[in-house]
């Protein structure tokens, strides 16, 4: 009741709020976002030119940022360099002795906008459940320039103390783990067109238990192509090795972690006719997963291996700047590699996610997206039932004040699982994270996951609890110290699966 109150009360202020950087501006960004990046940002820099009062102080600044960033997450593709170049050119904008606290304010901004941005935060991992905490937002750097490309290097490392280390219910191991993850963004500062090249490093190390060691990597190439002021053509690749946790339902109890690989490639067209935008997309991907030693010997897992292949359209309005419906329909189709899996299942699937939705910006302080609708996937054994369930996503960004700031997250999805006599499961996700400043560059933040695997045709049903608080205080611009403590617990219907995990964890960024 608080939260519609609320609701309401921000969107009737929706012009009081506009009017900070004036509605003509405002509504000639969004105007402008229609027509993508290249238009956005050379709209923002009109702006700036005509009155470059608005990045004359931090107030005006930050106000300017919100309303070029918040349309960004409309787009198709990669949306942290758009997020990036908002920053620069409106920090190259303020006056000389400004520029620094003005700089520093609208990266912090655009950073929390684009927390909300699920193409501006790294990959969920494609097996298993999707995190159950969001990563920390991204950093919206400085960047080092090489020609016409800007080069972005980041650094995080942390060392964190977890009290169950392989998520069982009873003999909990704890240990002290180390992990330094130092990664690198090469993106092109031209005019027109687009290509972002990335490329990461997780390297994990554990004091006591060192067949949990792990070195991930993943690295990704998109362009885009501005062909015309309405047409915008995307074509990108990824391929990435990573390890399933010990928490998903479906690791095996190995003396190693299991190990995967994915590669993806996907291309995209966005197309605007007047009000309305339409965009179609594809992609196929590859997923192999490495056989794990056991005490009893290697436990298989090329089963597993399987291919995706997802197409699909979506048409939206843009008529009215305050809600942006559309219409969405996507098609998903899963082949494995063997007709049957180890216990004679064939898990080969097509399936399809259909549904309406709609974008929307009642203000700079309260945005968000909604979407609901069906999915299904039929499978090829005829033991498997068709698994159809309400398909939904929703995301709410709502700055309450000038030091509290609230998003929450929803999502559903049909997951693969290696469970006997079961098809899938649908995995729903619950989130809230909370941000509140408590002094200059010092801010407390608070998050809530609920989570819920329901497996189809067994009596299996996961439910799990995901808390943690923190504090993040930014020493300078580049460097990042904090810290957190997190709870995890999983109650289960099923023996043996249930667990509760308890981690503290410290944390050092730097970003250039």
């Amino acid at each position: 009741m608080v939260l519609t109150l609320a609701f309401c009360a921000t969107a009737m202020s929706a012009e009081a709020q506009w009017s900070r950087v004036g509605a003509e501006v405002t509504t000639s960004l969004a105007r402008a976002a229609d027509d993508g990046p290249v238009a956005l940002l050379d709209a923002l820099a009109a702006a700036l030119a005509a009155n470059p009062e608005l990045a004359a102080d931090r107030t005006s600044a930050v106000a300017l940022a919100r309303a070029a960033a918040g349309p960004v997450r409309g787009f198709l593709g990669a949306n942290l360099p758009v997020y990036r170049a908002i920053v620069q050119r409106i920090a190259a904008a303020a006056p000389e002795q400004a520029r620094a606290a003005v700089s520093l304010a609208v990266a912090e901004e655009v950073a929390r906008i684009a927390e909300a941005d699920p193409r501006a935060a790294p990959t969920v991992p494609a097996v298993g459940p999707a995190a159950t905490i969001p990563a920390e937002r991204p950093e919206t750097q400085s960047g080092i320039r090489i020609g016409s490309f800007m080069l972005y290097p980041d650094l995080q490392a942390g060392v964190f103390h977890d009290s169950n280390i392989f998520a069982t219910r009873r003999g909990a191991r704890s240990d002290i783990v180390g992990v330094i993850s130092p990664s690198v963004t090469l993106g092109s500062d031209w005019g027109r067109h687009s290509l972002t090249v990335e490329g990461q490093i997780d390297v994990t190390r554990y004091r006591r238990y060192s067949a949990e060691d792990s070195i991930d990597w993943r690295g990704s190439v998109e362009g885009r192509i501005d062909a015309t002021e309405a047409t915008q053509i995307y074509i990108g690749a990824l391929a990435l090795r990573d390890h399933e946790d010990r928490t998903s339902p479906d690791a095996v109890a190995g003396t190693e972690p299991t190990i995967y690989y994915e590669r993806r490639a996907y291309a995209g067209l966005s197309q605007r006719f007047g009000d309305i935008t339409l965009r179609l997309g594809g992609a196929v991907e590859r997923i192999t997963f490495d056989d794990v030693p056991s005490t009893g010997g290697p436990i298989n897992n090329s089963d597993r291996d399987r291919n995706r292949y997802t197409f699909g359209v979506l048409v939206r309005h843009r008529g009215d700047r305050f809600v942006q419906p559309y219409v969405e329909v996507m098609g998903d189709n899963r082949r494995y590699d063997d007709a049957r899996d180890d216990f004679g299942y064939e898990r080969t699937s097509t399936g399809y996610r259909a549904g309406v939705g709609a974008q929307f910006r009642f203000s700079s302080d309260l945005t968000g997206e909604a979407f609901v609708g069906l999915m299904q996937q039929n499978y090829r054994d005829a033991r498997f039932s068709t698994v159809t369930a309400l398909a939904a996503t929703a995301s709410l960004r709502w700055e309450a004040t000038a030091s509290t700031r609230l998003t929450a997250f929803l999502d559903r999805s049909i997951e693969e699982t290696t469970l006997p006599g079961s098809p899938a499961y649908v995995y729903s996700v619950l989130g809230l994270r909370v941000e509140q400043l408590l002094i200059d560059r010092l801010s407390v933040i608070g998050r809530a996951t609920v989570v819920r695997s329901d497996f189809a045709q067994v009596a299996r049903v996961d439910d799990e609890v995901d808390l943690s608080i923190g504090l993040r205080y930014r020493v300078t611009r580049e460097l990042t110290v904090g810290g957190d403590y997190r709870f995890t617990q999983r109650d289960s219907n099923v023996d043996n699966a249930d667990f509760n995990r308890h981690q503290i964890f410290l944390r050092l960024g730097a970003a250039f």
